[in-house]
């Protein structure tokens, strides 16, 4: 049965629903409410012996979903290769290597990751003119936040690493580019790496040493066994990698820690090896090399349901999500995974 409102109480509701409205509309840029999807996701297991909850070695797996393959707003959910969490709007943003920027979402049942909304899908933009990114400046690869967790809304920064240009870029959530951070020597230098595909992969925020860097493999004179995590004042550290593997991302844990995501991948077919490795930079820039602590190493010759994760972002505590980059190939999968790292 319906009912009625008297016109003093319509007036009233209709008041404020529109306070609330507009409330909601300043919120987002434009002014319009975000068309929120729930993604068709499917449920991965990360080998057959595991289930969500279960742990194989330092890592408690939580959860890992597939993602669709879908266009929204113009724009394809695919090859991200970056992520970051945003603690105080619950966001987690993904970036994708061909210049959009995704607002998801994800839905919990317990500790267990069950599934993603969509949010917003936006293109990158230009310093200065504001124009979508074009030509060799789109393909952004590594992500962090600033501001993600002071308990303030709406007031965070995306610092965005890129390939192909090296540079490090401050951005809106809304795709707008508010700043460039000035590179050191070498990195700011296009020839000093080895392909203009391999540049800087991963970026984080460090709460003692700023905005870190990494290339994905070593810079073309590099000592032999090692890469090297820069910050933008013009610090670095040796840091030691094998022949074959690639730094794909890197999580700043604070005071100088950092958590960095590597990989031994070479193609669709083959073998896939990821590790998470923490290692402790010291001040200064010393000349000794680090000595990086493995904690998981997943391997897809020993049953572990292993893709090209390029992005890694801290969510809560010990808690993380990976995300891999399908390469837009019909063979590979937009996998996002959940899971928590154990001291011991």
């Amino acid at each position: 049965m319906g009912f009625i409102l008297a016109p003093l109480a319509m007036k009233h509701f209709l008041k404020t629903a529109g306070v609330i409205i507009g409330m909601l509309c300043a919120w987002f840029p434009g002014g319009a409410l975000p068309d929120q999807t729930t993604l068709e996701t499917r449920p991965v297991a990360l080998s057959q012996n595991l289930k969500p909850g279960d742990r194989t070695g330092r890592l408690r797996f939580l959860g890992m979903l597939e993602l669709p393959d879908l266009m929204r707003d113009g724009w394809r959910l695919s090859q991200l290769s970056g992520l970051a969490w945003d603690d105080d709007d619950g966001i987690l943003y993904a970036l994708s290597d061909k210049g959009a920027l995704f607002h998801l979402q994800p839905l919990f049942e317990g500790d267990i990751l069950t599934g993603v909304k969509l949010l917003q899908a936006l293109p990158l933009r230009e310093l200065g003119s504001g124009k979508p990114l074009r030509g060799w400046r789109i393909d952004a690869e590594s992500l962090d936040i600033l501001n993600g967790r002071n308990g303030r809304r709406g007031d965070a920064e995306l610092i965005i690493g890129t390939e192909r240009v090296p540079q490090i870029m401050r951005y809106r959530p809304d795709g707008y580019a508010i700043g460039q951070y000035t590179l050191p020597a070498p990195i700011d230098k296009a020839g000093v790496f080895r392909d203009p595909n391999k540049m800087l992969e991963a970026v984080c925020v460090d709460s003692t040493f700023g905005v870190l860097a990494v290339p994905e493999v070593p810079l073309k004179n590099e000592r032999e066994g090692y890469t090297r995590i820069f910050n933008v004042a013009g610090l670095s550290w040796l840091y030691p990698v094998a022949p074959g593997d690639r730094i794909t991302a890197m999580e700043c844990l604070g005071q100088g820690q950092v958590l960095v995501l590597q990989q031994n991948y070479q193609n669709p077919f083959g073998q896939v090896v990821v590790m998470l490795r923490r290692a402790q930079l010291a001040s200064g820039s010393p000349a000794l090399p680090l000595k990086p602590e493995t904690i998981v190493t997943l391997d897809s010759n020993k049953g572990f349901l292993m893709d090209n994760f390029e992005g890694l972002a801290r969510h809560r505590g010990n808690r993380f999500f990976m995300v891999s980059d399908n390469n837009d190939l019909f063979v590979q999968r937009t996998l996002l995974m959940y899971f928590e790292l154990l001291d011991n």
